[in-house]
């Protein structure tokens, strides 16, 4: 079994769970020493954490930080896009947080690392919860009209664009990311387009551990109650994953699968109107041209996080288990 699996279970640690650093326990990191862009990074045995069951006080979950984005690629007449040929022209991003306001009445750093002498790795973020995304934008590849309400950030070249989304998301910092098929093709399509523009060494380190690269793998996952489902799994150190496609297909059965079928049900909306075919056609044409398509791009982000609110997506036992090492964490300031 992996150590990042047996230290939880030694401490009784559960899925999101409040965990505690007594003062004089632990050591901070400092300088080379660090190996995280996290504000705060600790070194403590696991026999000294303090574990707070969830009960009473400490049963309140705490705001995460989320990121729900959205990509669109220029691909060719009758082709799927492929990454090694077709390039990523705008990335819609909606950043909101999730969760309750009210925390235990301490001062909470807003992220950290805490190392175990054992190598355990685990990273948290707790902020003030909000309602309304405080983050609306999109990247967008030449000139984009402005868009009420949204901030256009354009760029001249591909790899110009793809290295400043990689920089606001470590500058965000999501505990969270969200999307609808963002296993299967946003997050794969990133990594494997940055590699076919050569920046396979600058690009994919998306996570919080400064040294690990983000790479894309095949998995399957096989049940009796879901069958088996073939899918692409993206390692972001961190950073947990959302798939509301994945959330749809294992726990509910429609007609289709589609964002506007699934919106249309849950949500009673859909996004706009642009059919895939244009989409190359909107992008080579004029500035009014490519906002039609960033407003088409903006409306996909706040779906999913829309879709997870009264489905309880976060709550998710499944889900838990599979990210079970996302804790919120309280140190006491050593003397």
């Amino acid at each position: 079994m992996k150590p990042v699996l047996v230290g939880p279970q030694l401490i009784q640690i559960v899925g999101m769970n409040w965990i505690e650093l007594p003062a004089g326990k632990y050591i901070v990191r400092q300088g080379a020493d660090r190996i995280s862009n996290c504000q705060i990074e600790c070194q403590i045995s696991y026999r000294d954490i303090v574990s707070h069951a969830p009960e009473g006080e400490w049963a309140k979950i705490a705001p995460l930080r989320v990121l729900s984005f959205d990509i669109e690629c220029a691909g060719r007449p009758g082709i799927f896009p492929e990454a090694s040929v077709d390039p990523v022209i705008q990335i819609a991003n909606v950043v909101t947080t999730y969760g309750t306001s009210h925390i235990p009445a301490h001062s909470w750093p807003r992220r950290m690392i805490w190392r175990q002498v054992i190598e355990i790795r685990v990273l948290t973020c707790v902020c003030v919860g909000s309602s309304k995304p405080f983050i609306r934008n999109v990247f967008t590849i030449d000139t984009c009209s402005q868009i009420v309400g949204a901030q256009v950030l354009e760029h001249t070249s591909q790899e110009s664009l793809l290295m400043a989304w990689k920089d606001f998301l470590q500058q965000v910092d999501p505990d969270v990311m969200i999307g609808y098929n963002i296993s299967n093709f946003d997050l794969p399509y990133l990594i494997d387009r940055a590699k076919a523009c050569n920046l396979d060494d600058k690009f994919p380190f998306l996570g919080r551990i400064t040294r690990n690269k983000s790479g894309v793998k095949n998995t399957t996952f096989a049940s009796k109650a879901f069958g088996q489902r073939d899918s692409r799994e993206t390692q972001i150190d961190g950073r947990l994953q959302l798939d509301m496609l994945q959330v749809m297909q294992r726990d509910y059965k429609l007609r289709s699968y589609s964002l506007n079928a699934v919106s249309a049900h849950f949500l009673g909306e859909q996004k706009e109107d642009v059919h895939h075919s244009i989409i190359t056609e909107l992008h080579n044409g004029t500035a009014e041209s490519r906002r039609r398509l960033a407003v088409y791009c903006l409306k996909v982000p706040p779906l999913p996080s829309l879709l997870h609110l009264p489905l309880h997506s976060y709550l998710s036992p499944y889900w838990f288990f599979y990210t079970c090492t996302n804790y919120r964490m309280r140190i006491s300031p050593n003397d």
